[in-house]
């Protein structure tokens, strides 16, 4: 668990950098062509810049030594589904009539590194369901394009940085990653029902840009510093 913190430590302390050169280019666009940024688009795209960053670190660090990687026999590959599930059979000290194995069961690594790869892609659906409005083919198609980077970047030693993979080529990765994205555009079924519709959002933002601001009125280079100022202060 203090590794995944570390990772998105490192993350937040890179974010503001990313965010820079990601996000503020898409909000300039926007708030060109419409006059005006909710703050929950805002907030909404932010968000899902600094998932995406902190997904992306705890595929990758911590980052080993070349010569360390050099010296692994461990394997590179598994391409057998469903292996975490003899694993689990196998290593899992789980027994349904002894309740005293049952928190030594949730905390063995044969149930922690499913769940974390089932989450792992979880908000990446609700995303894409609740922010960027994909249907449910997209959905799942995105989420597991998503996992094959992830698993493409590992087994080719961090784009053939390192002399061979130092992390393993999953397929059950492949799939709960694929599961964690089809059950993020559920939850976000759900949870849309609480949290700001979207198209009403956009709807409003058209409607402020029937009211041309001074900004858009002006030079470029105002309307991009106001921008830019507001994202600063969001």
């Amino acid at each position: 668990m203090s590794q995944y913190i570390h990772v998105i430590y490192t993350a937040a302390i890179i974010f503001p950098m990313i965010a820079m050169v990601i996000t503020l280019p898409i909000l300039l666009v926007n708030y060109h062509r419409y006059g005006a940024l909710p703050k929950w688009n805002i907030f909404m795209l932010y968000t899902f810049v600094f998932y995406m960053l902190c997904a992306y670190f705890l595929t990758i660090l911590p980052l080993p030594s070349r010569s360390y990687v050099a010296h692994l026999t461990t394997p590179t590959h598994n391409f057998v589904p469903f292996t975490f599930i003899t694993y689990f059979l196998k290593y899992n000290p789980f027994s349904l009539t002894h309740p005293s194995t049952w928190i030594a069961a949730l905390k063995a690594p044969t149930v922690i590194q499913p769940a974390f790869n089932l989450l792992l892609t979880l908000p990446f659906g609700f995303y894409l369901r609740y922010y960027f409005n994909r249907n449910w083919k997209q959905t799942v198609l995105l989420s597991f394009c998503l996992s094959l980077f992830y698993e493409l970047t590992q087994l080719s030693g961090l784009y053939w940085i390192y002399p061979r993979p130092y992390r393993l080529f999953d397929v059950d990765d492949l799939m709960l990653n694929t599961l964690g994205g089809f059950l993020g555009g559920s939850l976000a079924i759900w949870l849309g029902r609480f949290l700001p519709n979207k198209q009403k959002v956009d709807k409003s933002a058209v409607a402020k840009s029937q009211n041309i601001s001074v900004i858009r009125r002006g030079p470029r280079w105002q309307w991009i510093g106001s921008l830019f100022t507001l994202s600063v202060t969001f």
